[in-house]
């Protein structure tokens, strides 16, 4: 099989041309090309792996071969890749990307050692799951640079990476993991990079060439078909100016699950009978139904106009587009108590199980006060799409030691999102049972309480609370590297570059304004769902929840998705007809429905983005050189590898305003209300710094390799963390004495970016053990050490903020604050990696075909700069690293034979930290001491962890004819629930926060190829 050069060289500041691989067989597809385009390949390709591995004999099989599939021979193309590379990295083909069905590129990096995945919405939103994961860890580090073919590239999130969910599949070529790094790989990365790799007319051999997918998959909980596909075309010609290439890729595919929720709220420390127990403060369920589609449109063309020059032109766009709602209902209240009579507790006094929690009368201790379960109906729509664009040469004479490669790039990223939630009131039982024993919570309600909440005159309309984004971003690069070869020298080349890049980022957000709609007290009537406009409210049965394991209070109403997706916040907010329900203010229920969705409530902020208050911009210069030389023999009992240094200069700057948010409360018995006010607020940064990388190989034999890496490596803070932007406003507990008066004031709120944050560096120290026997067999340990400095840590403080009322006052006092600083001391992790692969080809007959591949991860942190505040207000420092799992291992089963390839994979991470300053979990509470005490305010922070999570795949592939196959894979069969816990509790109790499960899924789909 005839091999390519590396083609892609020029596609970003370097990429294949680092590890000397071509794409030829990760397609597994044939190449026919000039002898002039492969000249400088001189190490092995993925082509010469499947060559060698056929000709590898064994028992049973035809002639003595071993048949390779093109799974089989992917497998093998990534390991030539970990095996040439300059530095540790890790491989995934799109072969084996395709095997099991993978709905994102999280979905395919998990399986890679070292690399974790988030289940949720991000890693610090532990209440909000994501079905095909969100965030990615390398060795348990956040810190992970996105790269398309070897340059930057992102999502206008606030960020400063790609959302590799966003991105579908079938676009790449290849994904490449880097752990470790060399000078010229663009600065960022503390965790490491994550190269996206995309095909190239070159990449093929000349001649019309066509492939095409197709799935359908159903999820047992959505139940919902889903379609999804994808079709290569590309082409190739030799031409009097030279080969010239054009390739188009389109991929189309929709996703609809659903996800079903249980969450309890803190367990408050509460004074009972002389002595402190700790009594969660209510429970939320519901689910979630989610619906995304994603498209990614790619177009490369290619021109070789001499055997030294080729020019490559790529086109790149991704567009996620989220269309999902939500339903909520929960209990919150500080003030519930129990009977320790007959309740259970554990050894510290935390509730493990009681027949009823109430309210109580903290002037009596004794029950009082009524239950209120709150709910809300959400709707959102979501619109992210980001493109590339870019321009690259690669200029390598064959009979010259200069060469030169360089690119021009313009990367584009909008995110639009909108929502709106709609709150209600419903009056609860005075008390409810309550189980925390078993798996799942159990909440017990007296008999006839579903008959109440079928009653449509139960419910009050309370609120509503839009959220807006419209997120605008833009990077310009260039780049220009040179390289000169040297014979015959200890020193087989030096390299210099230089980049210059500027993104820039423009977001428009308007908070979280929660308004109240009519309720007697602000000048508009309280309606109730009696008074629902036709098709404004239903009964929303909580169908097959948790798979028929959960016990649920009841089926409750909710506001209809057609009216809240209409967005349409000032027809809600719109005043009832005149008259409506004179002398019943509070209760509007006789008057009956009302002829439009009216629901009244003034005093709500005005629709849309207000500016330029709700406006946010960033911006950051780099301007980056490096120089690498490269030493050694690669030949076995010689040492190679490569040193270098590059220097970064950095500017950041920012601009936006804290904004105080409108609002009312009680405090005192007095009735306050704050007005909106927007004040600016800026900085700018400049910082340089020098990052030296070495890396040494040392080949003992022909199939073993033991590297050693030290480098420094340096992540940006991102956009959300260098927000000049903040706000200032009210945290308030349910008004338990006057229903229909505001709620009561606990204290002042604020959040906050910080302009001024540094960068966060790394000082990584990595060995790699490699052993590669034959063609898709390896093994390898790889230890691992990092020192970390400048983290950046979102605590919550106190300080002071200054306040304005409507009335023109103003106050100054304590705040708790969430704001964003430097870590004052360093945080270490260490840890090792071990994995392999083996295929049982010396097995007789079928058996042959069998083969396993595992890989095993510890990791363990120590981050002192990290701080929390437990259950009782006092602040700690114990916590690891957030998003770092201690143990992390991957499990497959393979098969392949002649026309079958099959595998089970199982894949499962260990507990770990998302957040110390989670919503939900950082309220301030009153703790009293006694029946009629004064109240002491106990502000906490308490750390949320995901809990263990294992999911099993499967997927099985028959290729009928060189040209069709088809497959059926099957994902989530165990059915697994993702927890989340709290931690910060006596005796290091770590107590159940959520619990997640969503679809389990099958989809069956078809290859073609031509």
């Amino acid at each position: 099989m005839a091999n390519l050069r590396s083609t892609n060289a020029g596609l970003g500041e370097s990429t294949l041309a680092r590890t000397g691989v071509s794409l030829v067989a990760v397609m597994a597809m044939t190449a026919a090309v000039p002898a002039w385009a492969a000249k400088r390949d001189e190490t092995p390709s993925a082509g010469d792996a499947q060559q060698s591995a056929q000709a590898a004999p064994a028992a049973g099989q035809e002639d003595g071969a071993i048949v390779v599939t093109g799974r089989r021979a992917a497998l093998q193309s990534a390991d030539e890749r970990k095996r040439n590379a300059e530095t540790i990295i890790d491989s995934v083909v799109a072969d084996d990307a395709g095997k099991l069905p993978d709905n994102s590129i999280t979905e395919v990096l998990q399986r890679v050692a070292g690399v974790t995945i988030v289940r949720f919405a991000a890693l610090n939103d532990p209440d909000h799951y994501s079905v095909e994961g969100a965030g990615i860890q390398v060795r348990g580090l956040t810190g992970v640079a996105s790269r398309l073919n070897g340059r930057e590239i992102f999502s206008a999130n606030n960020g400063r990476a790609l959302q590799f969910a966003d991105v579908t599949p079938e676009l790449m070529a290849a994904v490449d993991v880097y752990k470790a790094s060399t000078a010229d790989l663009i600065e960022g990365g503390t965790g490491g990079q994550i190269d996206l790799r995309t095909k190239v007319p070159f990449d093929y051999s000349g001649g019309f060439h066509v492939a095409a997918t197709g799935d359908l998959s159903l999820g047992d909980l959505a139940e919902k078909a889903d379609l999804s596909g994808s079709i290569l075309v590309t082409d190739r010609w030799s031409t009097p100016i030279g080969d010239i290439g054009i390739l188009a890729d389109v991929a189309y595919s929709r996703l609809n699950s659903a996800s079903h929720f249980f969450r309890v709220e803190p367990y408050y420390r509460t004074r009972i009978s002389g002595a402190d127990y700790y009594v969660p403060g209510g429970y939320t369920f519901g689910e979630e139904q989610f619906q995304r589609t994603r498209t990614g449109i790619y177009g490369a063309i290619q021109w070789a106009p001499s055997p030294d020059l080729t020019l490559t032109g790529t086109f790149f766009q991704s567009r996620y587009k989220n269309r999902s709602g939500d339903w909520g209902s929960f209990v919150s209240s500080q003030t519930l108590a129990v009977d320790p009579a007959n309740s259970d507790f554990d050894e510290n006094n935390i509730l493990i199980s009681t027949p009823s929690l109430y309210n109580r009368d903290p002037a009596t201790f004794l029950p009082g006060g009524s239950i209120t379960t709150g709910g809300n109906k959400g709707a959102y729509d979501s619109t992210t799409r980001t493109r590339d664009y870019s321009l690259a040469f690669d200029w390598s004479p064959a009979d010259g030691p200069l060469s030169l490669r360089g690119a021009l790039q313009r990367v584009e990223s909008t995110q639009i999102y909108d929502r709106l939630d709609v709150f209600r009131d419903v009056a609860f039982p005075s008390g409810f049972g309550l189980d925390l024993s078993g798996d799942l919570p159990v909440v017990s309600v007296p008999a006839g309480t579903q008959a109440a909440f079928l009653n449509p005159a139960n419910y009050f309309w309370t609120a509503t609370m839009p959220h807006n984004d419209d997120n605008k971003g833009r990077l310009d690069s260039a780049n220009l590297d040179v390289e000169y070869e040297f014979d015959n020298s200890f020193f087989r080349s030096i390299k210099a570059g230089a980049r210059y890049a500027e993104r820039t980022e423009r977001d428009f957000t308007n908070g979280y304004n929660w308004s109240a709609l009519g309720r007697g007290w602000n000048g508009d009537p309280q309606m109730t769902y009696a008074n629902a406009a036709p098709g404004d409210v239903e009964l929303h049965v909580f169908r097959n929840f948790f798979h028929g394991e959960a016990v649920l209070p009841a089926n409750l109403m909710f506001a209809t998705d057609d009216l809240v997706r209409t967005y349409d916040r000032v027809l809600l907010h719109s005043s009832p007809p005149a008259g409506f329900c004179a002398g019943r203010e509070f209760d509007c229920s006789a008057s009956g429905p009302l002829p439009d969705s009216t629901y009244g409530g003034p005093g709500y902020r005005a629709v849309g983005f207000i500016l330029p208050g709700d406006r946010t911009d960033n911006k950051t210069r780099n301007l980056a050189g490096y120089v690498l030389a490269r030493f050694g023999s690669t030949d076995p009992g010689q040492i190679s590898g490569n040193v270098g240094v590059r220097v970064v200069n950095i500017r950041n700057e920012g601009s936006g305003y804290i904004q105080q948010n409108a609002t009312s409360f009680v405090r005192n018995g007095q009735t306050y209300t704050l007005g909106a006010q927007a004040i600016p607020r800026g900085g700018k940064t400049n910082f340089t710094y020098a990052l030296p990388s070495i890396n040494v190989d040392f080949s003992p034999s022909a199939d073993t390799k033991l590297r050693a890496s030290y480098n420094i490596t340096l992540d940006l803070p991102t956009f959300q963390a260098l927000r000049a932007s903040g706000s200032i406003g009210v945290a308030t507990t349910d008004n338990t004495t006057d229903p229909n008066a505001p709620d009561f004031f606990t204290n002042f709120t604020a959040d906050t970016g910080n302009p001024l944050l540094k960068p966060t560096l790394s000082n990584n120290f990595d060995l790699s053990f490699e052993w590669y026997p034959r063609a898709g067999t390896m093994f390898h340990l790889a230890p691992f050490y990092k020192r970390i400095t400048n983290l950046p840590i979102y605590s919550l403080t106190t300080r002071d903020v200054t306040v304005v009322y409507t009335d023109g006052s103003t106050e100054t006092a304590a705040a708790a604050a969430t704001d964003y600083v430097n870590a004052t001391e360093a945080a270490t992790v260490k840890g090792v990696e071990v994995g392999g692969r083996i295929f049982f080809d010396m097995l007789p007959g079928f058996l042959g075909g069998f083969g396993f591949e595992g890989n095993y991860t510890f990791i363990d942190s120590d981050n002192p700069g990290d701080l929390y505040r437990d259950i009782n207000g006092v602040i700690r420092n114990d916590a690891p690293l957030v998003g770092l799992s201690k143990h992390n291992f991957n499990a497959t089963l393979m098969y392949e034979r002649k026309a079958v390839s099959a595998r089970i994979a199982y894949s499962w991470r260990s507990r770990y930290l998302q957040s110390t300053n989670s919503n939900g979990t950082n309220p301030t509470y009153n703790y009293y001491a006694a029946p009629g005490a004064a109240a002491t305010p106990i502000q906490i922070a308490l750390p949320i962890y995901g809990g263990a999570y294992g999911q099993l795949e499967a997927g099985v592939r028959f290729k009928v004819t060189e040209n069709f196959s088809f497959g059926i894979q099957g994902t989530n069969l165990l059915n697994s629930m993702q927890r989340t816990l709290m931690g910060g509790y006596p005796g290091g109790a770590l107590l159940g926060r959520s619990w997640f499960q969503t679809d389990r899924r099958i989809s069956t789909g078809i290859n073609l190829a031509f």
